[in-house]
């Protein structure tokens, strides 16, 4: 069984930019809704990136699409009232772009959110797919497209969280992957009233690991309430995990696994 992690992307062209450029970080001032804090700040981001892409920029990230794209990776540490710290982390094929992507990060001022007074370290972490169009332009590509187009992240700058079974592990994918398959088999139970309704399929399950290794579930996507249930059941039996970290910091990290009921 494979595990998934997941990323929104978002869609935005390379013409057409805003010309406003952003000065602050964190994004407080024009990200005001907590629940699409992530989101926001991001379409921020597709924005200023965009902006710094000149034609000949343009033309050679195209010119090196890998399976006609091309992946932007960030990863950056920063702390309440400093500046975002200088050791970013960027993979990207055009050297060019990523000197003018550190520098506008760097020159991002401080800007504190008044009612916080936690000082710890946090990290941000985003990533960004190129696709050309018909007209052979750049765009980022959304969630949804990627979807389609079945799109798995490299999970670049990323340690993922796993469990202590694993700790050992030369290939901690795999173990991971049977580790889930393990537990799901060790713990199904597949609902009396289901087999009697005759009721199957496959519940797709959204969760997060987060920074303290606990399971967090998301949400459950299933043909039935009762097969959404026994998938529950299952996911909160699963014992804490070793956190993910991302430059070292430990972060909550989203990933999906499908749970699939089949009658004989």
């Amino acid at each position: 069984m494979k595990y998934i992690y997941y990323f929104i992307l978002l869609s935005i062209s390379v013409f057409g930019q805003d010309s406003k450029h952003q000065e602050f970080f964190p994004f407080y001032d024009n990200c005001t809704v907590e629940k699409e804090f992530y989101n926001c700040e991001k379409e921020i981001l597709n924005r200023e990136i965009l902006n710094l892409i000149t034609p000949s920029i343009e033309n050679d990230i195209i010119a090196s699409f890998k399976d006609n794209m091309s992946v932007l990776t960030i990863a950056f540490v920063y702390q309440k009232n400093k500046k975002i710290r200088e050791d970013i982390d960027i993979d990207f094929t055009n050297n060019e772009l990523k000197e003018k992507i550190k520098k506008f990060l760097l020159d991002l001022k401080p800007l504190a959110k008044n009612d916080s007074i936690d000082d710890s370290l946090k990290v941000k972490r985003y990533e960004f797919v190129f696709l050309k169009n018909q007209n052979n332009k750049l765009f980022i590509a959304t969630d949804y497209l990627l979807i389609e187009l079945k799109y798995m992240s490299e999970f670049k700058f990323i340690t993922r969280p796993y469990p202590e079974d694993c700790t050992n592990s030369i290939n901690i994918e795999n173990c991971i992957n049977k580790y889930f398959s393990s537990h799901i088999v060790k713990n199904f139970k597949y609902p009396s009233k289901a087999i009697r309704k005759g009721i199957e399929g496959t519940v797709e399950c959204q969760l997060y690991i987060d920074k303290d290794g606990m399971i967090i579930i998301d949400n459950l996507r299933g043909p039935d309430q009762l097969l959404e249930d026994e998938a529950e059941r299952i996911l909160k039996k699963i014992p804490k995990f070793i956190p993910g970290t991302i430059k070292g910091v430990q972060v909550k990290i989203p990933f999906s696994i499908p749970i699939t009921f089949k009658l004989d």
